[in-house]
């Protein structure tokens, strides 16, 4: 209901010449778009934040295309002086999905994005366990799960509720994470879905799966460009854990032959505290981008720039509203 009631604003606000206005007054300002995995099945149900249909991405694309917006590289946001009205694209994490679902349309446009990758299941390549393990358990309500691995000392029954479900992946990911063997930790996942009857299969291929190393080189034909997401996707706020991670993550895509130096870095999740803006600037990075809305404009400190996070569940009228800088004044009011 209040959704609805938002789009019915923001419509009538559009047709007042509201977003006109506002796109007028944020001339040298820049939206940066963040987005992440896309959907193989109903992903985009589970998370839509997370997951995006890949017809969702290409009206997206298409519709930014035909906007009054410039798209550019997020260097060049950064480094130029302009008086335009300013579209980055930036992607977290590097799901496989990348490649395999949207990697046409990627190629089709050749518009600038930069690709953000986690290394350590890039490395691996099997399944991110904790996000298989909540979408199994979110298409399992009503189901009991028991898990039975006497090897590793996991004997536990689960009751599978909506409301559970976080609590239950934590638990899991407790033992599963403390188990040294990566095939292992496989192993159990893929029982667990085959128990729930659950398949992580779509079309042939591993869902929830990175990108490897040679897909992470071909979209870079894309004018896809690959940067830095820590090694583990997590923050240390220990400096000496904090820089171990963006070493072990630059070590993986060194590896790549990279049109571009890694001087850019994405925080996990968003999560990031003011230490740690130092310890980037010593590890060479220029820019970090969080998950805080709002828009990048000439004061804007260049390790804590803001993002649209754009989903399968932001309605047209909000990505415009986001885009043109409404929203950021509107939730200046409240």
């Amino acid at each position: 209901m209040l959704k609805a009631i938002k789009i019915i604003i923001l419509f009538a606000l559009k047709i007042l010449g509201g977003f006109w206005l506002a796109r007028k007054l944020n001339k040298g300002n820049t939206s940066v778009l963040c987005y992440h995995g896309f959907a193989y099945e109903d992903e985009y149900k589970f998370r839509p934040k997370l997951f995006m249909r890949p017809e969702s991405f290409a009206k997206r694309l298409a519709w930014l295309q035909s906007s009054p917006y410039k798209i550019v590289s997020l260097d060049e946001a950064v480094n130029n002086t302009h008086n335009d009205n300013l579209v980055v694209l930036t992607m977290d994490d590097g799901w496989a999905a990348t490649k395999e679902l949207v990697g046409d349309i990627l190629a089709e446009n050749k518009l600038p994005l930069m690709l953000y990758v986690t290394s350590y299941y890039a490395q691996k390549q099997g399944t991110v366990i904790n996000v298989a393990l909540a979408y199994i358990l979110w298409k399992s309500v009503g189901k009991t799960l028991i898990i039975d691995e006497p090897l590793i000392g996991i004997r536990k029954k689960y009751i599978i509720d909506a409301e559970n479900t976080v609590s239950i992946v934590n638990d899991l990911c407790g033992y599963i994470d403390n188990i040294a063997d990566f095939s292992m930790r496989q192993k159990i996942l893929l029982n667990i879905a085959e128990q729930l009857d659950v398949s992580l299969y779509s079309q042939g291929q591993l869902m929830f799966r990175s990108l490897n190393s040679q897909e992470l080189n071909d979209l870079q034909s894309s004018n896809v460009d690959i940067q830095l997401h820590t090694h583990r996707h997590c923050s240390p706020q220990v400096e000496q854990a904090f820089k171990q991670e963006i070493s072990e993550n630059i070590n993986f895509l060194q590896n790549i032959k990279l049109k571009n130096a890694l001087q850019h870095f994405c925080y996990p999740s968003g999560e990031y505290y003011l230490p740690q803006l130092p310890w980037l600037k010593e590890s060479g990075v220029i820019t970090a981008t969080t998950v805080f809305s709002g828009m990048l404009t000439p004061t804007t400190e260049h390790l804590q720039i803001p993002r649209l996070l754009d989903g399968e569940d932001v309605h047209q009228l909000e990505f415009e509203a986001e885009l043109c800088g409404l929203a950021t004044f509107l939730r200046k009011l409240y």
